[in-house]
């Protein structure tokens, strides 16, 4: 089982600073991986309300929230093997040009490090903020993603959808990685799983109770089979916002966990603590 760990871009502790030391001790330590979210607002009053919290309110860390590409060049830049990932990019956030040249740019500036984590949102407030249908932003992620791997694989590209449009273009630059990073999808309901099978290749729960990832990861196998494809070839990258001890990182990996990402972002930590903790967490 690979270990990944989330950089300090969210909250108080967000700073150049400390994204940097974050960075380069998690690669100094041997982690496999750095990830990042993506939150683009905090309603004051959510039309949907937040179901981690008992009051439906976001917490305070996601009012300070840098970008997420951005903070992953920036972690590029101050090391060298670690992977980079994104759990998740919100597609309702964005528009799949500009998007698929900022992650291919990133994937080239890392030299091909980069892992696409992506979703279609949850927070209505955030998704119609960008201007885009709450009601059609599964059916726009699906043709979302179809056009970032076009994008990412063809010279000229030309796309005809429902919800995008590209005449005949030449678009770069193209990913390190062929045919393309690594596409991988949070979500727990509806067709998630049907999208991680069908456009990635791997799954991305986050805050997942561990007690009831077995059978997700069950139900994740079964959409595979049921398309004809090997379960075993779809990862599942666990975003854990607690601190596993030993016995319960091997549970995850007996159950199916491939790649553990642990969160230090919601804990209050000054940075020094931080570094102390990425140190007694990691098996």
């Amino acid at each position: 089982m690979k270990f990944g760990l989330s950089i300090p871009h969210i909250g108080n502790l967000a700073s150049p600073e400390a994204i940097r030391s974050v960075a380069e001790r998690a690669e100094e330590l041997g982690y496999d991986s750095l990830w990042v979210l993506e939150r683009t607002l905090v309603p004051v009053n959510p039309i949907i309300p937040y179901p981690a919290t008992k009051d439906g309110k976001l917490p305070d860390e996601y009012k300070i929230v840098l970008d997420p590409i951005e903070s992953l060049t920036f972690a590029a830049a101050v090391t060298s093997r670690i992977r980079l990932g994104t759990s998740v990019i919100v597609l309702g956030n964005h528009f799949p040009l500009l998007l698929a040249r900022r992650l291919a740019t990133l994937d080239v500036l890392s030299r091909g490090r980069l892992i696409c984590g992506l979703g279609i949102g949850w927070s209505q407030d955030e998704i119609e903020a960008a201007g885009v249908d709450f009601k059609t932003r599964g059916r726009r992620a699906d043709e979302f993603v179809q056009v970032l791997k076009k994008i990412w694989t063809e010279d000229p590209v030309e796309f005809s959808g429902k919800f995008f449009q590209i005449p005949k273009s030449y678009i770069g630059p193209k990913p390190v990685q062929k045919p393309h990073p690594p596409i991988i999808f949070g979500g727990f309901v509806g067709k998630s799983f049907e999208r991680v099978v069908k456009h990635g290749s791997g799954w991305n729960p986050s805050g997942v109770p561990a007690e009831h990832l077995q059978g997700m990861i069950e139900s994740m196998r079964a959409a595979a089979r049921a398309e004809g494809k090997r379960p075993e070839d779809f990862e599942v990258y666990y975003r854990a916002f607690w601190h596993p001890t030993r016995e319960e990182f091997k549970k995850l990996e007996d159950i199916g966990v491939n790649h553990v990402i642990l969160d230090l972002n919601f804990n209050s930590y000054a940075l020094d603590a931080v570094l102390k903790q990425m140190g007694e967490i990691k098996p």
